[in-house]
């Protein structure tokens, strides 16, 4: 009782005297405010407030703020992505040099261009060794992985949804992988990686000899494109789960925006789980496979080989064709080759936004 009534006293205290410097404060700041320099640094702030207020109708002056505050988005977009858009445009039908630096004064003289039409376009997709394999598989990598990705995430959330003992560090296992999988870990993982894939290739090995998922497939009169199909996916399975933690965590907070009346005058009319599952959870999240889709694409697009061997064409350097005369420069290939990836991103971004938008319901409509 004694430590109580001490505590008590001392939080007591504690609030009394949090409450005096409250008090001055506020004192402080009503006193700083009465200052003449202070009045005149209102009366210069809220110049143009006044006469906007003065000269422009409400309308008007709601519009002219809005634009006011995405003038820096306007700024920004213009500057960090369409400049840099057209430059693009214009180095892809073009042979680029760089003309260096002025040795007496250090500076960067510029940058040059020749147009060439369609030469970058030509060897990237003729005399390139590997541009345009690596394009037909990364795309068909990402029709694969789209679905399956979504899937999984899909039926993790509505797992993960469920009250169960430690829920929370499943949660935290679940999202684990996007953490790891950032540029800064793999950075300071990379001196590892020689020992991780030798462990990797040693573990599949291993499982290899002891179960192999498509002969049992076969043995078991699977049709074969099924047999393809189920094996490619269980093979990935390990990729699956690596890049599943942000759609899960999409999911997870569309089910738990659901009004939960719904689950409950489901449950009175005598739904089971899986009638609930595709009758509400499945329509009312279904808005979001939209965006998860959107990330998984570019995701599954930007993990692919197909960067690496863009980039390999960032640095100076021209090279010869083998058909026609004349030479394309690697600012120009790299520039063809962003194209040439841009465009089928937005081909395979659009195809699965028409899909998806097919199975979207929303609760407003």
């Amino acid at each position: 009782m004694k430590l109580k009534a001490t505590l008590n006293k001392t939080f007591s205290s504690i609030g009394i005297w949090f409450g005096k410097l409250r008090n001055k404060l506020s004192q402080w700041k009503y006193d700083l405010s009465q200052t003449k320099f202070m009045k005149k640094l209102a009366q210069i702030f809220g110049y143009i407030p006044n006469l906007m207020a003065k000269k422009f109708s409400y309308k008007k002056r709601q519009a002219l703020w809005g634009f006011l505050f995405v003038l820096p988005l306007i700024i920004g977009f213009i500057y960090f992505f369409l400049l840099p858009f057209l430059v693009t445009i214009v180095y892809s039908m073009s042979r680029v040099e760089n003309l260096g630096v002025n040795s007496s004064t250090g500076a960067h003289i510029g940058i040059a261009t020749e147009w060439i039409g369609l030469d970058n376009f030509t060897y990237i997709l003729k005399e390139h060794s590997t541009f345009s394999q690596l394009l037909v598989d990364s795309s068909i990598s990402t029709f694969f992985n789209v679905p399956m990705i979504l899937i999984f995430s899909l039926i993790i959330a509505v797992v993960l949804n469920s009250k169960f003992k430690g829920r929370s560090f499943v949660r935290a296992i679940f999202f684990m992988p996007v953490i790891f999988n950032s540029q800064a870990v793999d950075a300071a993982m990379q001196t590892g990686a020689q020992l991780e894939a030798a462990m990797a290739g040693a573990t599949t090995d291993i499982f290899a000899q002891m179960f192999n998922f498509q002969d049992f497939l076969t043995n078991a009169n699977i049709p074969l494109f099924a047999v393809s199909f189920l094996g490619t996916t269980a093979d990935q399975i390990y990729d699956v789960i690596s890049y599943s933690g942000v759609q899960i965590l999409i999911f997870l907070a569309g089910i738990q925006s659901v009004p939960k009346h719904l689950y409950e005058a489901a449950k009175i009319e005598g739904a089971t789980q899986y009638e609930i599952f595709w009758k509400i959870t499945f329509p009312m999240v279904s808005p979001l496979m939209l965006t998860a889709g959107v990330y998984t694409v570019v995701d599954s697009l930007l993990r692919s080989d197909l960067i690496n061997t863009i980039n390999v064409f960032a640095t100076a350097g021209t090279r010869k064709l083998l058909s026609g005369l004349g030479d394309v420069s690697y600012y120009g290939i790299h520039a063809s080759m962003s194209w040439l990836f841009c465009i089928s991103s937005i081909l395979i971004i659009g195809f699965f936004l028409f899909v998806l938008s097919k199975m979207v319901f929303y609760y407003d409509e």
